[in-house]
Order: structure tokens, then C-alpha cells, then sequence
């Protein structure tokens, strides 16, 4: 899951409140939230702040009154740089604020209330009466825009593999994920880890202090989801209203389903107004949804499995794996599947078939998979999968800025972190990040 512009320039403000966020818990690893809901922590080792809510004990509302009040507490001038960031984007993508305020407006009736509570929190803290963009304030409509901007704006790519049954070295499912962006020297260095405890519909997920749906996220039940963006995409053409968020859909679908079942049927019984490729697994197997805008009402959405018929030139007879990049290839889509994409999923299935060669895909091997960084480490040129950020012009690259690999059995997690400005050759190097079991309290 990759996100906007906004979205982009929004956590760059978010990560300078982390910047004076890190000289305390760099010298010290404590808390660095006061509030008893959200509690931060940065880990100095591997070098990722773990956020974890607790809604056990709070409303959601409340819930998003003490993250806006932490988010205060790390940088006080943190609504003017959110102010100026959302300007800057607004200008950058041609439309006015009240646009922008149609756009997510018309997904709102289809928010769940619970996180449309969160929000209402967050407002709380953030509630200049002005939607005047540039007023050096936050309002609890600019908020809502902030965070909701990246499904009417267009993204770039990421990628993800799975390997399951006989040939994982587990026997279950263990999944890699890659986050890419354009190189950017703020956002490229802070990592989050964030875990939602919420009883039965307790979920985690990784990707950047200061977001609420991270794009890759994983339940008690073993069941994880994460959302790719469809690139080259479909010019939008069908109307937001009644619609719903993929984004805010992919946290609400792990939250609610107790198997993979469940998570397929949910996201595919929903209506989005934007392409999107999602991988999901449980410990057994993985499959890919293809949700393409495309195709006519009620045949968007389509389950890939590792046996499906892809397009013309395109193959996959590896019965225990299958990846995706940000193009479709089931037959019968909108034809997206261009040169970076084509480069990316060849190596994919390249990698797969060497390393069963030797023997059962373990952690070890899948993270080499997902840390291939080619012959450039450039996506456009060599079908890099962890991309340096590199290129010029037309070939230009985004940077992978952060790698996630897991044992869906155990909850065993691995991230490395971006390294645009790497000369090739570079091996990514993965910290764990989690032991086991998340959701213990």
C-alpha cells in the first residue's frame, strides 16, 4: 500500500515529529507518549518505533483524541508543517481544498462509525473552526482530508510474494511485502510497527508513525492482508459516491474476519472507485484479488490462486508460491502489465524456482527474494524488487523504504529499511521485529 501524494508529503510532517520524538528515546528506550491509550516506543536495535492502541480500556474517539495529543507532544508546531504540506499537495495535484473535501466527503456514509470516532478524536485536538488552507492551523475537515486523500489521488508501486505448503521450510505460509515509494530523505528513515489491541478484532501492521491503516495488516487469527495500488491505473471515471475506502477497508477486513474466507469475501463484495492488487494469506496458502475498475459491476473483483490462467506471455506453475507487482494478470483486465512490471514478476518467478533448487523457501530465503535488488537495483531497467531509488528521466526509480517478511504461523517479522542513495550492489539487511505472538498483553 502505495499511497498518495499527500499522504507522502503528510508523513514526512509526521516524521519530523518523530525526528524530536528520537533524541529522547534514542538516549533512552521508555515510552515517549504520555497518553495511556497510545503508547511509543522507539526500538534503538532495529530501528523502528512500535505504536500500540489500546482499545480495551479507551472509546475509539478517545483513542484519536490521545494519538492527535502525542502527535502535539513530539512537535508543537506540528499544525502549522501539516497546514503547509497539505497546501503545498493541494497545489500540486491542481484542486482546491473543497474539492478535495466532495472527494472524501462522498466516501464517508461507507466509513465504519468506529473509525469515523477516531477521526471525530483526532478533531478534537485539531479544531480550528477555518478550512482555510494555509492558516497555519489544523481543522477537523483538513484532518479528514489528510488521511482519506490518498484513495482520490494516484500511486505508485510495491510488490509481495508467498510461499506455503510443502515447499516453505515451516510448512506454513511465510509472506513478504515490499512498500515503495519515491526516494525521499525524511520518510526513508523512520519505520513503525503498529499494533491495534482490540480483543477478537485485534489486528498489527507496519509502515510510518502517524498513520491509522497501515497497508499491510494481520489478525489473532493468523489472517493478513495487504493492498498494493494498480499501476499504470485506470483513469477514475466512476463516481465516488457510494463508494467505499480501500484503505480504511483493508484494517476493517482483517479486524472482522477469523479466516481467509472471510477477508476475500468482504473485499470482494465492495465497491471501490479505484484498481487496487491484494495479496491475502492465512498459514496454509495465499492468493492475490485482483480489483480491477475496468471490468463491469460485478465482476471487479477476482481471486488469482497460484494455479490460475494468467494473460498472453505470462506463466506461473509454482503450485506452493505466488507474488504480485502492481499490474493484473488474470486474463480479461485492463492491460497495466508493462515493462516494470513484467521485469518484476519474472524475477519473481526466476527467484522461487532457484531457491527451491536447493530446497524449501525458509526466512532466510525469502528475504534474499524480497531484497533482490538485480543487476541496478532499478525496477524499470533489471526488475529490482528491493529498488535503491535510483535512475534518471523516464527511468527514474521509486525506492523500496520498507521490506516486510512473516511467519504467518508464529508472527515472526522481519523489516529492512530503505537504502536510496545505495550504490548497487546492496543486500538489505532485516531486523526482527517481532517474536512472536503481538497481541499479548
Amino acid at each position: 500500500m502505495l499511497k498518495s501524494s499527500l499522504v507522502k508529503i503528510f508523513l514526512i510532517v509526521m516524521l519530523s515529529a518523530v525526528f524530536s520524538i528520537s533524541a529522547v528515546s534514542s538516549s533512552q528506550s521508555k515510552p515517549v507518549s504520555k497518553h495511556p491509550a497510545v503508547k511509543i516506543i522507539y526500538d534503538k536495535k532495529n530501528l523502528h518505533y512500535k505504536v500500540e492502541f489500546d482499545l480495551t480500556s479507551v472509546s475509539h474517539k478517545e483513542m484519536g483524541r490521545q494519538y492527535a495529543l502525542a502527535l502535539v507532544d513530539a512537535l508543537p508546531q506540528f499544525e502549522r508543517f501539516t497546514d503547509a504540506a497539505l497546501l503545498e499537495t493541494l497545489k500540486e495535484a491542481k484542486m482546491t481544498f473543497q474539492q478535495a473535501l466532495d472527494n472524501v466527503n462522498a466516501l464517508k456514509p461507507n466509513i465504519p462509525k468506529e473509525y469515523l470516532d477516531e477521526f471525530e478524536g483526532m478533531g478534537q485536538v485539531f479544531s480550528d473552526p477555518s478550512d482555510e488552507v494555509g492558516n497555519g492551523r489544523l481543522s477537523p475537515n483538513k484532518i479528514f482530508v489528510s488521511v482519506i486523500f490518498e484513495d482520490v489521488t494516484d500511486s505508485a508501486a510495491c510488490s509481495a510474494s508467498a510461499v506455503f505448503g510443502k515447499d516453505s521450510a515451516t510448512g506454513k505460509t511465510i509472506l513478504g511485502r515490499n512498500n515503495d515509494w519515491p526516494p525521499d530523505e525524511e520518510i526513508d528513515k523512520w519505520g513503525a510497527l503498529f499494533i491495534f489491541h482490540n480483543g477478537g478484532k485485534s489486528v498489527a501492521g507496519n509502515g510510518f508513525l502517524g498513520e491509522l491503516f497501515p497497508t499491510n495488516v494481520f489478525n489473532r487469527h493468523h489472517v493478513f492482508g495487504g493492498s498494493l495500488a494498480s499501476y499504470p491505473s485506470v483513469a477514475r471515471t466512476l463516481p465516488l459516491t457510494g463508494m467505499r475506502s480501500p484503505t480504511i477497508d483493508l484494517r476493517y477486513a482483517i479486524e472482522s474476519s477469523r479466516t481467509l474466507a472471510d477477508a476475500e469475501a468482504f473485499l470482494s463484495k465492495s465497491k471501490y472507485a479505484t484498481g487496487s492488487v491484494i495479496i491475502v494469506a492465512d498459514p496454509e496458502t495465499a492468493h492475490v484479488l485482483e480489483y480491477d475498475t475496468s471490468r463491469a459491476e460485478g465482476q471487479r473483483a477476482r481471486i488469482r490462486t497460484s494455479a490460475s490462467e494468467l494473460i498472453p506471455g505470462e506463466s506461473w506453475d509454482i503450485p506452493t508460491a505466488i507474488a504480485c507487482v502492481n499490474s493484473f494478470v488474470l486474463p480479461g483486465g485492463f492491460d497495466n502489465h508493462d515493462a516494470h512490471n513484467k521485469l518484476r514478476f519474472g524475477n519473481f518467478n526466476k527467484l522461487f524456482r532457484s531457491s527451491l533448487v536447493q530446497g524449501p523457501v525458509g526466512v532466510d530465503q525469502m528475504q534474499g527474494i524480497m531484497g533482490y535488488t538485480s543487476w541496478d537495483g532499478n525496477s524499470k531497467t533489471s526488475g529490482a524488487i528491493f529498488r535503491l531509488g535510483i535512475g534518471s528521466g523516464t527511468e527514474q526509480d521509486s525506492a523500496t523504504f520498507q521490506s516486510f517478511v512473516i511467519k504467518l504461523d508464529t508472527f515472526e517479522s522481519w523489516m529492512a529499511y530503505t537504502a536510496h542513495g545505495a550504490r548497487w550492489p546492496y543486500k538489505p539487511v532485516y531486523h526482527k521485529v517481532l517474536d512472536g505472538d503481538p497481541f499479548k498483553q
